[in-house]
């Protein structure tokens, strides 16, 4: 059967999905690209954009704790439509407000819905797609879809203020868009998708959430505190760069909204085909190997984009980094979920978060400070402390997870 027919056959509810994913795209895209602009022309400094996104990523990974008991005990689409209108209002009230304390709650709200919705979007795709090889299909396409218009939704963010020049800054109206995209999201998923899960806890479960407190500590075993930590170095990583890469290249470029929009619309597609080629990768030069591989180019591009140079060699080296480093944390996210129990995920989620913000308190603090490279070497480093520590502490238990998977063969 070809791609399109096993598309025609799937269930109604993954196709709704599925295509409503294309808003929830959008809306992201946009705002992922108008919001730091939008701070820097309300006079908010790159340090207090780091504060913020420091708090909106802390906020998330404590939350992640509580977010699968709420989706047992309310079920798994009303917390995920909760967390859909959650990020929308919080969308909505970057628009209404001027003042950094007016952002706070905003950016607060938006990250509670974010954890609301990775904690149950996938588990509720996978309820109404039925099937395993459903299961792959639909994921693979929710993710094509999302990569493909948070793209549109970048384009589209780079060219709106340009008609729409109204208001505080002339970005406030493209955030209204992304608010009302999220918006419509919530409203066609509510309206069409079926709820699934939506019982009560039963008594097994209540259980569970009694001794919660008592499985703590069987839950802190030697592998789960090796992998958190790796996790947290990782989510460092992430942090340095990516929440301010429409700024860095602003900034190191000189380049108006428009061609930066360009540049981070180019940089989806090579996020899409890069995510594409992670499971080819490690299955030509298997687990080990492929880290080894692409830890030594992730390090070598972001220790190169530190220094000054032409903006056209620093765009195109800048999106062969983004690239590699989107197959470097695939295959970290890939191996380190194998490798960790799914009930045991709200650590690694946590630890992750507090990495993340702590490196993102550290790019706006370097950024402000008109260094906008800086970020570049930072995370250089932080990638050459976290191979050590991959090298003596994480590559043995990935081994011998490798090795049980193929005794279970």
């Amino acid at each position: 059967m070809g791609l399109f027919d096993q598309i025609k056959f799937l269930p109604r509810e993954v196709k709704i999905f599925v295509a409503t994913e294309a808003f929830l795209g959008i809306g992201m895209g946009i705002l992922g690209f108008v919001l730091n602009f939008h701070f820097l022309a309300l006079n908010i400094s790159p340090e207090e954009i780091g504060a913020l996104n420091s708090i909106g990523t802390f906020v998330m990974g404590l939350f992640s704790l509580p977010a699968g008991f709420m989706a047992r005990h309310f079920g798994r689409k009303r917390v995920f439509i909760t967390g859909i209108v959650l990020i929308g209002l919080g969308y909505l009230m970057f628009g209404i407000g001027t003042t950094l304390y007016a952002f706070y709650p905003a950016q607060i709200i938006q990250f509670i819905g974010v954890s609301l919705l990775v904690s149950t979007e996938i588990q509720l795709l996978f309820s109404y797609a039925g099937t395993s090889e459903a299961e792959t299909l639909s994921y693979s396409l929710l993710f094509a879809v999302f990569t493909l218009f948070s793209g549109i939704g970048t384009l589209m963010g780079g060219f709106i203020p340009q008609f729409l020049k109204y208001g505080t800054t002339k970005y406030q109206w493209s955030i209204y868009i992304s608010a009302l995209s999220i918006f419509l999201v919530a409203i066609l998923r509510g309206l069409f998708l079926p709820c699934r899960n939506n019982n009560k806890l039963n008594s097994a479960e209540k259980i569970e959430a009694k001794n919660l407190t008592e499985n703590f500590k069987e839950h802190l075993n030697s592998k789960i505190i090796i992998l958190t930590l790796y996790l947290f170095l990782m989510g460092m990583v992430f942090s340095v760069v990516i929440p301010f890469q429409n700024v860095i290249i602003k900034f190191t470029t000189g380049w108006h909204d428009e061609a930066v929009s360009y540049v981070l619309t180019a940089n989806g597609i090579i996020l899409f085909f890069a995510s594409i080629i992670m499971p080819w990768l490690i299955n030509e030069l298997g687990v080990i190997r492929s880290y080894y591989y692409v830890y030594a180019i992730n390090i070598g591009l972001a220790f190169i984009l530190y220094f000054k140079m032409l903006p056209i060699a620093f765009v195109l080296i800048f999106l062969l980094r983004s690239g590699s480093f989107t197959l470097f944390l695939n295959m970290v996210d890939s191996q380190t979920m194998s490798a960790v129990e799914e009930d045991k995920g709200g650590a690694r989620t946590f630890l992750r978060s507090i990495g993340g913000a702590i490196g993102s308190f550290i790019a706006g603090y370097v950024i402000q400070r008109g260094k906008s490279t800086l970020p570049f070497l930072i995370t250089s480093l932080v990638l050459l402390i976290s191979f050590v520590y991959f090298e003596f502490l994480v590559k043995p238990i990935f081994i011998k997870e490798l090795e049980k998977k193929e005794e279970g063969v």
